[in-house]
């Protein structure tokens, strides 16, 4: 194995093993979660948690996105020419991208807050939760607040700062948040997670201060020169605010038309696939993305980068998911409860389209650190529509049919990506990276076959 192989394995299986760890910890509280609160509980505090991912991402213009790539090419440039000019370039990147995460930290708090009516309708088809929407403002804003300083670490590349602040995180979340569910049950939902929120972001800020001192400022000139990263941003909150409301317009499809325990019970399968198994891609937006965008300029190195990592993804995560289509059964009731047997064939067929994914998000990372906004969002705009099929998927096979959906739909996602990639990057993939797909997926489906039938 050369050093560019060595180097991306090194930081893949450090982040898979730091998401590892985080995935014990929330396994522990998920866990401690279904059995207090049940599939109901779980339902309501994935439909509160979606809101607010929602809005936070649509109101932070995508600037935990864009900020990392232009912190990260004024780090290259320093690391390269360590000079004082540099420097305070470097400097100004930081405390500008600071100074507007703070200002939409704000704007979303008030945008949750003036949409809390609407939002009940939406997803609880009456007015019964207003006042939970009003109380869950304050979570966006310090969602948005956290998201810009990891932003900022992952573009000053200091790894494990991000590595322990992911840690603490997670595991604040359990004494933070299961004793109020053991005394408030389903009423607990929503103070939780305006205390583990605002808990995680008081870490992520003193993390951020003891690498780079906070500063912030709110001179119109500083704040103009962030246009190129908030152009940028805005189509990255366009594309994931678009996915963000396909989510919850599944969610609030199911709540309407069955009930908050089969939401509840599709979350469920949605995470431990979508999130625990697919653990090694956490590394790709922590390191892999910052260090595409300081070489993106060199298309040979750019490409050959790109290529490595599928490589090493596919070698990581087929194991994972043989593993755990095997291992379903005996796992979901270990983890959750007896109550949510019914996700095992989902989350056994949805582990395939883990794969297909594998070879996506690397070419969607170049996209976006190339600065290519249009196919960047293209990608993204498809790639949220296509996932309606789910709806169908469900409606004519249950939790399996939506499973399928998601299978699917990360292969047609990954079909897409190889023909932009091939034919406006031209980046030639490798034989040993199609021969590794392809025995992967060969074996992911007959592991798969022999252990549903």
């Amino acid at each position: 194995m050369n050093t560019a192989y060595k180097n991306i394995f090194k930081a893949t299986t450090l982040f898979g093993g730091v998401q590892g760890l985080n995935i014990l910890l929330n396994l522990a509280r998920t866990k401690l979660v279904a059995v207090i609160l049940g599939p109901a509980g779980m339902g309501l505090n994935s439909i509160y948690n979606e809101t607010r991912e929602l809005i936070h991402t649509s109101t932070n213009i995508g600037l935990d996105v864009s900020g990392v790539r232009d912190i990260a090419t004024a780090t290259e440039k320093h690391t390269q020419h360590p000079t004082a000019e540099n420097m305070a370039i470097l400097d100004d990147k930081v405390r500008v991208l600071r100074s507007w995460v703070l200002l939409l930290a704000a704007f979303g708090t008030l945008v949750c807050l003036l949409l809390a009516a609407p939002l009940s309708l939406f997803t609880f088809g009456d007015y019964s939760h207003v006042w939970g929407y009003a109380l869950l403002s304050p979570a966006v804003g310090f969602s948005t607040v956290t998201c810009g300083e990891i932003a900022v670490l992952k573009g000053l590349r200091r790894l494990k700062a991000i590595a322990q602040v992911s840690l603490i995180n997670v595991a604040a979340a359990l004494p933070v948040s299961i004793p109020i569910y053991y005394f408030w049950g389903i009423d607990g939902v929503l103070p939780a997670i305006l205390l583990f929120t605002g808990v995680s972001m008081l870490i992520t800020l003193l993390y951020g201060h003891h690498t780079h001192p906070l500063s912030y400022t709110l001179q119109k000139e500083c704040l103009v020169s962030g246009r190129p990263m908030l152009h940028i941003g805005l189509v990255v909150v366009i594309s994931e605010g678009l996915a963000h409301v396909v989510i919850l317009a599944i969610q609030s499809y199911l709540n309407n038309t069955t009930s908050l325990h089969i939401v509840g019970l599709y979350n469920a399968g949605y995470i431990m696939t979508m999130t625990y198994a697919g653990m090694v891609f956490t590394a790709m937006e922590t390191d892999y993305y910052p260090r595409l965008t300081g070489i993106i300029n060199n298309i040979k190195q750019r490409n050959d980068l790109v290529t490595k990592q599928i490589e090493i993804n596919i070698l990581l995560v087929a194991p994972l998911l043989t593993a755990f289509i095997i291992l379903s059964p005996w796992l979901v009731p270990l983890l959750l409860d007896s109550k949510f047997e019914e996700i095992i064939p989902m989350i056994q067929v949805t582990a395939i389209g883990l794969l297909f994914r594998a070879v996506t998000l690397p070419n969607t990372f170049l996209y976006l650190a190339s600065g290519n906004s249009k196919i960047y969002f293209t990608v993204n705009f498809i790639g949220a529509l296509d996932m309606l099929i789910v709806i169908p998927g469900y409606i004519y096979g249950g939790l399996w049919g939506a499973g399928l959906a998601l299978t699917i739909q990360n292969l047609f996602d990954m079909l897409l990506v190889l023909c932009i990639s091939r034919c406006y990057y031209k980046i030639t993939f490798s034989k040993r990276m199609f021969y590794g797909a392809a025995i992967s997926l060969l074996a992911l489906t007959t592991i798969y076959y022999l252990a549903t039938i």
